[in-house]
């Protein structure tokens, strides 16, 4: 064999190592892709999809930033992935943006729905990430869209330090699975959350039900004492309801009650917990809220209601609210007590609030700490 002959298979049996070396590394990346792609598709939460894709993804696939971006068509979204928790909300904040249709329709429309690599895809959306930490070291970037029966729902960011690591040149396979399969949980993830919203209103006001409240709230009390955060508690009630019914008919107080519903929703954040607790009486959790801000939102709430007309039979109707607000304050002495003693005493101190607003000529707010 002459030297030529033989540097000529060494080029090839090079040429044939990296050739296998790349199948295997592409084997290996198909197996991590296939296997993370499995477990978005079974989060049921919105919490566990956005700590699949935005805390583990980074980890996992060894990349600076992740970034979701949903679209609400349904202006339902925010409050779907965004209003179960004052600390899922903190934790993910810049990483998850949520654009309004109408509101944010240059953000959207400038969404493309095929997938883009390489340093421009930086430039063209900074946007997505400019409230980001360390935006000095990303080098490149994939945005891959995230679409559902023909319909752009979305798009998801991923961000390198690597400049080499996407780049326009590159196969877009793995990319446009994991796009595809995140879609999927996406959708999921918004459909089981729609139907556990369901089971958890009340079928009049559509506001949440007591049964969701008790679960939540118990919640919120384990966790305000933990991280010792002031919580707030408010009880509304509609005053003199039992007249509205008796002289205007049940389905007339039904309107009301809907409406006055409406107004709290609209009124309190979406962190914060609105119910129907029973007849006329709502109740509303406020996290991380102390009783002076409660005294607030409260006294904004009842104005608010005061200040509608109902029109009924060629008569004008205006209903007024009692408030009572009671704040839970972990660092006065009481972070050792347990959940229950300690939401039962917020629960007892907020109705006593409200008996003493109406007492006092209803139509106000009365405020009594714990």
């Amino acid at each position: 064999m002459n030297d030529v002959t033989y540097n000529e298979n060494r080029l090839l049996r090079r040429q044939l190592r990296a050739l296998l070396n790349q199948a295997r590394t592409n084997e290996r990346k198909q197996e991590l892709f296939d296997q993370f792609g499995i477990e978005i598709i079974c989060a049921t939460t919105p919490n566990q999809l956005k700590d699949l894709l935005l805390y583990q993804m980074p980890a996992r696939f060894q990349l600076q930033e992740v970034v979701v971006c949903l679209i609400d068509y349904e202006h339902d979204m925010e409050h779907l992935f965004n209003g179960q928790s004052v600390e899922s909300n903190s934790q993910y904040q810049h990483n998850l943006l949520i654009l309004d249709a109408q509101k944010h329709q240059h953000q959207v429309e400038s969404l493309k729905p095929f997938t883009q690599l390489g340093s421009q895809v930086l430039d063209e959306y900074e946007w997505m990430f400019e409230s980001l930490n360390d935006k000095q070291v990303f080098k490149s970037a994939a945005l891959l869209p995230l679409v559902r029966s023909d319909k752009l729902i979305g798009a998801l960011l991923l961000i390198s330090g690597d400049s080499n690591r996407y780049q326009s040149s590159h196969a877009t396979t793995f990319l446009q699975k994991l796009s595809a399969m995140t879609a999927v949980a996406v959708e999921n993830c918004l459909n089981q959350q729609r139907i556990k919203e369901i089971s958890y209103q009340d079928a009049l006001t559509k506001a949440y039900n007591r049964r969701y409240f008790d679960l939540r709230i118990q919640d919120e009390i384990e966790r305000s004492l933990r991280q010792g955060e002031v919580l707030s508690c408010m009880f509304v009630d509609i005053d003199l309801f039992k007249q509205v019914n008796d002289n205007y008919g049940h389905h007339i107080g039904d309107i009301v009650l809907s409406k006055v519903a409406s107004i709290i929703k609209e009124q309190v954040r979406a962190c914060d917990i609105a119910a129907r607790y029973g007849g006329e009486e709502f109740v509303v959790a406020l996290p991380s809220t102390n009783i002076e801000l409660a005294a607030e939102i409260a006294e904004r709430l009842r104005s608010a209601v005061s200040r509608e007309v109902y029109s009924f039979y060629d008569k004008n109707l205006q209903v007024t609210i009692s408030l009572g607000v009671a704040s839970l304050n972990p660092g006065m002495g009481i972070s050792d007590e347990d959940a229950e003693s300690v939401l039962r005493a917020l629960l007892e101190k907020a109705d006593r609030a409200l008996y003493r607003a109406k007492e006092n000529g209803r139509n106000q707010v009365v405020l009594e700490a714990v």
